[in-house]
């Protein structure tokens, strides 16, 4: 049986504040990840542990590095088959004076060898972001035939993001604030189904210690759109499918997400109620409702109609396709003055106005997907802009898209955003 992001994530959910402690290779579950290990037998040992408050891991590794045909780390993972999207922002923290090719990240792997097949997403101490990889079990990692280099640098907060479609891996990172950017893909034939995925540390010193900090961690199965740009082509169907749902709160100023439902079935249009306390779902045709830090959803009855434009009393702010791609517009409730306020290349969708009436914030659609059509299965992300005018800036980045924005999504005091993000159960 595949696991899916469901089975790890329903792990989530623990008694103790900060649960999952984790030192050496003793076997603890750890947040939604099932073990943490040093690989390699580093001379510092390291550890994992889990802020359920905050939904953040903190790694502490020592190592001498991921390189040659020897690996030294502390890796924190879980099994998974088949395809997947993973997506976390990750930060170094402390250890300045350390080595500056000390690093974090993603990591793909075969098995719990210190030479196993590979494939790492590392950011470093010094800012190099790289991918990197070992296409067979006791080989060389080869400089710079087997590395992708990042051409921008930078040693702060960073979202990596790794997908596994069939065979091909694919890294992107983005700096807060700023949309994903493709790093690049690589080819491993002979890459194994059931493989070890998650995050990592490691000092790149035997004698230090590092320390890593990982939140907004999620894991996907990802699917095509339902949509091909050859019309000639039949599209792609989604029928049949099973989603599964996050339901998410976010504070935009932070870009902290947290997860506060699950679930098997399908759930849409998220909505503060007026007092901020709960969260209003629709589901299976019924609304329901759950406190807005978590709890028992319960059933308050049949469904509402979804909100389609939001009003400031002045303008009427809404998505149009007119110039070809789906961009955000304002106009008089008349009717009359109707104004772009976007040019993205992406698709920009689903607006919603601040309780100030200061800022929009609203879902970016892949550029390459269909303007008048949006799917539920794409890489997508949460952008935030001052309605006076100004650029955007990310603020979320998940799998999701149609049923994840619709209803109005801002808290009465303006300090969170609900969302759903999706994948599919297997």
């Amino acid at each position: 049986m595949k696991p899916s992001h469901l089975g790890i994530l329903r792990r989530i959910v623990l008694p103790a504040l900060l649960i999952g402690s984790m030192m050496g290779n003793a076997a603890a579950q750890v947040g939604q990840f099932g073990t943490a290990a040093d690989i390699g037998h580093p001379k510092r040992q390291g550890s994992s542990a889990y802020d359920e408050t905050t939904q953040t891991y903190t790694l502490k590794g020592g190592g001498y590095n991921i390189w040659f045909n020897h690996d030294e780390f502390h890796f924190l993972y879980d099994r998974i088959r088949g395809d997947f999207l993973l997506t976390a922002h990750f930060q170094l923290v402390g250890n300045e004076s350390g080595n500056g090719h000390r690093k974090t990240g993603w990591m793909i792997r075969e098995s719990t060898d210190h030479d196993a097949v590979s494939i790492n997403t590392c950011l470093h101490g010094d800012g190099l972001v790289v991918l990197q990889w070992r296409p067979m079990r006791g080989a060389y990692m080869r400089d710079p035939e087997e590395e992708i280099f990042f051409p921008k640098t930078f040693s702060g907060e960073t979202i990596i993001q790794l997908e596994r479609i069939a065979r091909r891996i694919t890294m992107r990172t983005a700096h807060p604030g700023e949309p994903m950017e493709e790093m690049g893909s690589i080819e491993l034939p002979g890459l194994k189904d059931e493989v070890l995925i998650g995050p990592y540390v490691l000092a790149h010193d035997p004698d230090g210690i590092q320390e890593a900090r990982v939140w907004n961690v999620r894991i996907s199965t990802p699917v095509p759109p339902d949509w091909h740009p050859n019309r000639q082509v039949k599209a792609l169907s989604h029928e049949g499918l099973v989603l599964g749902c996050r339901l998410e709160t976010l504070d935009p100023a932070s870009g902290r997400r947290k997860v506060i439902l699950e679930s098997d079935d399908r759930i849409s249009s998220p909505a503060f109620d007026p007092t901020g306390h709960e969260v209003r779902f629709e589901k299976s045709g019924q609304t329901w409702s759950i406190p807005s830090a978590g709890g028992q959803p319960k059933a308050l009855g049949a469904a509402l109609p979804t909100l389609a434009q939001e009003s400031d009393g002045q303008f009427i702010y809404y998505n149009d396709n007119k110039t070809g791609t789906s961009q955000i517009w304002k106009r008089k409730p008349d009717g009359s003055g109707p104004e772009q306020l976007t040019f993205d290349l992406d698709h920009a969708r689903f607006p919603h106005l601040s309780p100030d009436g200061r800022s929009l914030v609203y879902m970016a659609f892949p550029h390459d997907s269909n303007p008048k059509a949006p799917a539920s299965y794409q890489r997508v992300s949460l952008k935030l802009m001052p309605v006076a005018g100004g650029a955007p800036r990310t603020v979320a980045y998940l799998f999701g898209g149609k049923g994840s924005l619709e209803a109005p999504c801002w808290s009465p005091d303006g300090s969170r955003i609900v969302f759903v993000s999706n994948s599919v159960k297997h």
